[in-house]
């Protein structure tokens, strides 16, 4: 009501300036305090309300002042222009909102970090402040608006009561589009800013467009129409929602490819589903924002309910109505909800909401399930859970092999993939001399956790984010059984960050699972602060294994986490965890004190102990075996990362670079794996051996740089293999570089033991081809006796 309304504007620009730049400061400190506050497992009344306090408190100033200005801006334009335009200035206020999305998300932070953009956009609040505040200023007497309402409109307490609902709503949508959705675009940190950009940019519109109208409305009239035209837009994008997938495709199939062109496709998509929505919504809310503008205000009011009911949507609709009901049954529900609105409706009379109720039904009705699972020919759903945060489905292939997904997009194991999984597992667990306590980041099926459940006096606990996952573990216990029979496994629904921040104990051993890093949210678990508070829950002589996908990253990409790994564990390593080339993955391994292994260790610290069983089964049967994987020292890595950005919370590489592996034309994994091979060949034994003492200290360093040299030679023999069940073409191609392979190491069995089984193979076949190749196989490796003794017993005569 001040009569210096740009006096006021540029006090609240001022404040938010001032207040982002305190932010900058206050933000590292209190992140860590209030993830200790909340503590590792809080109930979900205390989580629930620290997250919402925490960051309600803590941008009060700026959020307070950010909705005063739209406001005041108002009073000061229509005391310098003598009219009213309060539906122009949201709209553009919300055009400004959509550009600086856009340019902050694709531009500035992803060049600055969040430092240096918040000081940028302090400087913009100061700029603009100084601006209004130079202009020319005399007031005008306020014409009457072109544009009328009819005298008679609602009661101001229900004009109240619609702009609280129309706000819960339109956001209840969003975030429901917004699960939808991200089961079918990329769900990077660009998609979500391609769907925000394209629901401001509808808003803005509708707000515009309601600005232009010049001739008399009525109120109530117009007030209808946009309510049931917001529920028929809503509901006309559920229906679309079925042939999302293929539009997307369609778009990136017409572009040439690459970043941007994924980006367009993304954005045209978002478009197609928000367009009409969010216009009628920008015009319903400029509607009552007009019918209860005063020459004395008004239009805080308004705002204030509006967002108010927009900051109430989370809670109802993501938290409870989403997970009870499924996305498809909770957008009708949201989508109705405006009819319910409606001036006009009153009981017994249902014509004026007609149309989009039978549109609800049929949409209800029909059976399109809205699951969003990408399937294969045979492929079934066996189970989905649509959660708070995600979406998981367990998914059975042809040959009844079992398969998690989350978000549709993100494959996490399954019952084919037990090998690699266990190997995760166990690798960290047998490079430590004696570990009572290991801590699991990261859950999937279980079946990494699940390689620990027989280890004696060794007690586990496995943190994993999305508690769906852990609803549909008992699918995989095939491969894991029933882990809540195992007395030292404990599972733990938490954040990963969070978790490891707040908790209390140490922990001889720390694996981190494969996250993909394309995905929004997971570059923060590969930040120097996360690795940093990882290594400060180590005990003593602990070790930290960060699992990396190789075939979700690029060279790139990979170098700036290993240089960020590097600054927490300086004597950091580099282990294959197997020797595929389609899915490879390597492992970094850290701990607080540098890792060195005698030749002995195998048979001092797992055979001795009657680990050998557990451990023989998943190829680790020798410290050759195990040391075999080893691919880089702390010097090799160091030289390979280079100079490449360290990932930090306020310059987060990962989160806006790992998704143009995805948008763009990403790397062969094979080609990565190679190159990483030939980066580091050969590797020293000084960087994972002790020192020499005994002669079989001595001689593991030759028989140690021989198995790298027949696993690297085996990896580039696999390059050229082709994928056939031909017995004899294999033989004729593939037969000699893998017995040249063999030759080379008497402890490397990963040639060995497919010529083993191709020999066994060639004899209904060939005979004499089958016993020439057995005979070549015991000549190439006598110190193995699996060849000879199988030979005798086929070739009896």
């Amino acid at each position: 009501r001040s009569a210096k309304p740009r006096i006021w504007y540029c006090s609240f620009e001022l404040v938010i300036g001032f207040w982002a730049l305190v932010l900058i400061l206050v933000i590292p400190k209190l992140n860590p305090l209030v993830s200790s506050i909340i503590g590792t497992e809080p109930t979900a009344l205390k989580h629930w309300l620290i997250s919402f306090l925490y960051p309600f408190l803590l941008l009060l100033p700026a959020t307070t002042a950010m909705g005063a200005t739209l406001p005041a801006m108002d009073r000061f334009f229509s005391q310098s222009q003598g009219r009213e335009s309060v539906a122009g200035l949201y709209s553009v206020n919300i055009f400004g909102a959509m550009a600086g999305t856009f340019l902050t998300t694709f531009f500035i932070v992803p060049s600055l970090g969040m430092n240096k953009a918040s000081i940028l956009f302090a400087c913009i609040n100061f700029l603009g402040a100084t601006v209004v505040l130079l202009l020319k200023h005399s007031k005008k007497p306020v014409v009457s608006p072109t544009k009328s309402v009819s005298t008679n409109p609602l009661s101001a307490p229900r004009i109240y009561f619609i702009l609280f609902a129309t706000g819960l709503l339109g956001i209840g949508f969003e975030v429901l589009m917004i699960r939808a959705l991200s089961q079918i675009l990329e769900n990077t940190v660009f998609s979500f800013a391609s769907i925000l950009i394209t629901f401001l940019f509808g808003t803005a519109i509708g707000a515009a467009i309601y600005q232009g109208t010049t001739r008399k409305i009525n109120f109530k009239k117009t007030l209808d129409l946009f309510l049931n035209v917001t529920a028929l837009a809503c509901l006309a994008s559920v229906f679309m929602l079925r042939y999302a997938e293929p539009l997307f495709l369609y778009f990136q199939s017409r572009l040439e490819g690459g970043f941007w062109a994924a980006v367009i496709s993304e954005l045209a998509v978002s478009f197609l589903f928000f367009i009409l929505p969010t216009a009628s919504m920008g015009a319903t809310f400029s509607h009552l924002v007009r019918s209860l503008k005063q020459p004395d205000g008004g239009v805080g009011r308004a705002l204030c309910l509006n967002t108010f009911g927009s900051a109430s949507a989370s809670l109802p609709i993501g938290t409870l109505l989403l997970p009870a009901v499924g996305v498809k049954i909770a957008l009708l529900i949201v989508a109705l909800g405006y009819l319910l609105l409606l001036t006009r409706l009153k009981q017994g009379s249902l014509m004026p909401a007609a149309l989009p109720l039978t549109a609800a039904v049929y949409i209800a009705i029909n059976p399109y399930s809205y699951q969003f699972v990408s399937l294969s020919g045979g492929d079934t759903v066996v189970d989905h859970r649509q959660g708070v945060m995600a979406s998981v489905s367990v998914v059975k292939d042809q040959s009844d092999a079992v398969h998690l997904k989350v978000n549709n997009h993100f494959q996490m194991g399954g019952t084919t993939s037990v090998f690699s999984d266990r190997r995760q597992g166990l690798l960290p667990i047998l490079l430590h001399h004696a570990p009572e306590k290991a801590l699991f980041l990261g859950l999937g099926t279980g079946a990494t956790f699940a390689s620990v459940a027989g280890y004696p006096g060794l007690e586990a606990d496995g943190v994993e984010l999305i508690p769906e996952v852990i609803d549909v573990m008992n699918h995989f216990e095939e491969i894991t059984g029933d882990l809540s029979t195992f007395d030292n496994l404990h599972i733990i629904a938490a954040d990963a960050r969070r978790y490891v921040i707040s908790t209390d104990k140490k922990y001889d051993v720390v694996i981190a699972d494969l996250f993909h890093p394309s995905r929004d949210g997971a570059g923060s678990l590969y930040t120097i602060e996360h690795f940093n508070a990882i290594r400060n829950i180590l005990s003593e002589g602990g070790l930290f294994c960060q699992w990396l996908p190789l075939y979700q990253l690029d060279l790139s990409m990979l170098k700036v986490v290993t240089r960020t790994f590097l600054q927490a564990f300086p004597d950091g390593q580099a282990y294959l965890g197997h020797y595929s080339l389609d899915y490879p993955i390597i492992a970094l391994i850290g701990g607080t004190k540098p890792l060195r292994f005698p030749e002995n260790w195998y048979t001092k610290h797992i055979r001795n102990k009657g680990l050998d069983r557990m451990a023989s089964a998943y190829g680790y049967d020798s410290t050759y075996s195990m040391l075999g994987t080893f691919l880089a020292g702390s010097a090799d890595l160091n030289k390979f990362a280079g100079d490449s950005p360290i990932n930090k919370d306020t310059q987060p590489v990962v989160l806006f670079q790992a998704p143009h592996i995805v948008y763009g034309r990403p790397e062969s994994p094979q080609e990565i794996l190679l190159t990483l091979v030939k980066t580091f060949s050969p590797a020293n034994p000084e960087s994972v051996l002790t020192e020499v003492v005994t002669e079989e200290d001595m001689f593991a360093r030759e028989r140690l740089a021989a198995y790298w040299s027949a696993r690297d030679s085996f990896l580039h023999v696999g390059k050229d293999v082709e994928q056939t069940r031909n017995v004899m073409n294999l033989y004729e191609t593939i037969s000699e570089p893998l017995l040249k392979v063999v030759k080379k190491s008497v402890d490397f069995s990963a040639a060995y033991y497919p010529l083993l089984s191709m020999a066994y193979d060639l004899y209904p076949l060939d005979r004499e081809a089958s016993l020439s190749l057995f005979k070549k196989l015991e000549r190439a490796n006598p110190m193995r006796h699996e060849a000879g003794l199988l030979r005798r017993k086929i070739f009896i005569n």
